[in-house]
C-alpha cells in the first residue's frame, strides 16, 4: 500500500444526536506506476456511497423522532412496530429504519391507528432529485439506456418501467415557480385572445367578457 486516505463525516442534530462514519481508499504501487493518480470513478462511487448511507440514515432518524412528537400535547407517541425500507438515491439505494407511530391516545380518543413518517417524505422509495433525473434522462434516450448511465456514472439502479412512468415523475418534480410561471403564460395568451374577440366581436357585452378574463 503506497497512500492511504481517510474520509470522515459526522452530522449532529436538533436533538444532539451525532453520527460519524468513517471511508477509507487505498492505492497501492502497482496503480501509482500505471499512473492512475487521483480518484477513480469507482472511488467516488465508493465514498459517496458510504457517505450518503450514513447521512441519509440520520436525517431519516432525525424526520422519525421529529413526528413522534405530538404538536398538541407534545408529548410521544407509542411505537407500534419497526420496519425496512429503502430509499432510492443518486448515490445508491440506502436501507433504513423505518417506525410507525400511533396516534396519540389523549389528542384523538377512540382512534386506533398508525403511520409511517417516512412515507411523508419519501413515499416513491426515492428521492425527488433521481426522480427527476430519470425523467430527464428517459426524455432524452432510450430508457434501459438511461438507466445503464446511472448505474454506469453514479450510484443508484433506478430502472424506468414505462413512458408513462417518467412523465408522470416529471409533472410531479415540476417547480413551484415553473408551475406559476405556466399559469401566467396561460393566462396571458387567454388574455390575448379574449381582446381578439372583443375587437372582432363588439356586440358581445364588456362585463361577459370581463367574467372569462380571470387568473386560474
Amino acid at each position: 500500500m503506497a497512500v492511504e486516505w481517510t474520509i470522515m463525516i459526522e452530522g449532529r442534530n436538533e436533538f444532539g444526536n451525532t453520527c460519524r462514519k468513517e471511508v477509507r481508499i487505498d492505492k497501492s504501487w502497482e496503480s501509482l506506476f500505471d499512473g492512475d493518480i487521483g480518484l477513480s470513478i469507482d472511488d467516488g462511487k465508493k465514498i459517496m456511497s458510504a457517505l450518503q448511507s450514513a447521512v441519509v440514515n440520520h436525517e431519516a432518524e432525525t424526520y422519525s423522532l421529529f413526528r413522534r412528537i405530538c404538536p398538541d400535547c407534545h408529548t410521544f407517541r407509542l411505537v407500534k412496530d419497526y420496519t425496512a425500507r429503502r430509499i432510492r438515491t443518486v448515490f445508491g439505494t440506502v436501507e433504513v429504519r423505518n417506525p410507525r407511530w400511533m396516534l396519540c391516545r389523549d389528542c384523538c380518543p377512540g382512534m386506533d391507528g398508525a403511520f409511517a413518517p417516512l412515507k411523508e417524505i419519501c413515499p416513491d422509495q426515492a428521492t425527488p432529485e433521481l426522480m427527476e433525473l430519470t425523467a430527464r434522462l428517459g426524455s432524452m434516450m432510450p430508457y434501459r439506456q438511461a438507466a445503464k448511465v446511472l448505474a454506469d456514472w453514479l450510484c443508484c439502479k433506478f430502472l424506468i418501467r414505462s413512458r408513462k412512468s417518467v412523465l408522470a415523475s416529471a409533472l410531479r418534480m415540476l417547480r413551484p415557480e415553473r408551475r406559476t410561471a405556466q399559469r401566467a403564460m396561460d393566462w396571458g395568451c387567454r388574455k390575448i385572445h379574449l381582446v381578439a374577440c372583443a375587437s372582432c366581436e363588439p356586440s358581445r357585452s364588456r362585463p361577459a367578457l370581463l367574467s372569462r378574463l380571470r387568473m386560474p
